[in-house]
């Protein structure tokens, strides 16, 4: 299990319980942030303290993670990916506070979990998706060179919420050709078999 990944101006880390109010009032309480995606706003503390309780349990044991400032360590977002099967890894949920948007910092995030799913799970396929109308996160999508393949319409839980939501692909051998490339973004990989020896030496040290 991954603990923490590091970007230029990030740190993508577990919660912890002093992140309680930042979280909360950087993203959790934010109804303009939370209309795009499929998670409902958090709107008293109470039950911010409940959510929190909830997401380091789930962290604890899965690929997600708090998205933090580095300087700061203070919580502006969450970021992490789940397994689909064979090799393929689909993010669970990529969110920047409105503050610190328009900063870079959703592709430097997007390229953490690339090099997550590639570099220390062994994936194949990475599958990001958000809801068509999301402008903002189709950018950075496609500014970190994934490729649509398909929509799928879907109802929000919580209240009935009828969405589109686009879904995107980005493969090993597009990675291997992006780090040879020399990308900012990305871990300065050479070839394919020093993927495959760091996956090797990631389980056998599990």
């Amino acid at each position: 299990m991954i603990r923490e990944l590091t970007t230029e101006h990030l740190i993508l880390r577990k919660a912890v319980p002093g992140d309680l109010e930042a979280i909360w009032n950087n993203v959790w309480r934010d109804g303009e942030i939370a209309a795009s995606m499929l998670w409902q706003v958090t709107e008293t503390l109470p039950d911010a303290v409940t959510r929190l309780e909830r997401t380091m349990r789930y962290q604890s044991s899965n690929n997600a993670f708090f998205v933090c400032l580095k300087e700061t360590d203070i919580p502006i977002g969450f970021a992490g990916v789940r397994p689909e099967g064979d090799g393929v890894w689909e993010e669970s949920g990529i969110c920047i506070g409105k503050q610190w948007q328009g900063r870079g910092y959703a592709k430097e995030v997007i390229a953490a979990l690339k090099e997550l799913v590639f570099l220390h799970l062994g994936g194949n396929r990475c599958i990001y998706g958000c809801f068509s109308d999301n402008t903002r996160s189709r950018n950075a999508a496609l500014s970190q060179g994934f490729i649509y393949f398909e929509s799928r319409p879907g109802v929000r839980d919580y209240d009935g919420y009828e969405y589109v939501c686009d879904y995107y692909y980005f493969d090993l051998d597009m990675y291997l050709r992006e780090a040879e490339k020399a990308s900012p973004y990305v871990c300065k990989v050479a070839s394919r078999e020093e993927i495959e020896a760091k996956y090797d030496e990631t389980y056998r040290t599990i």
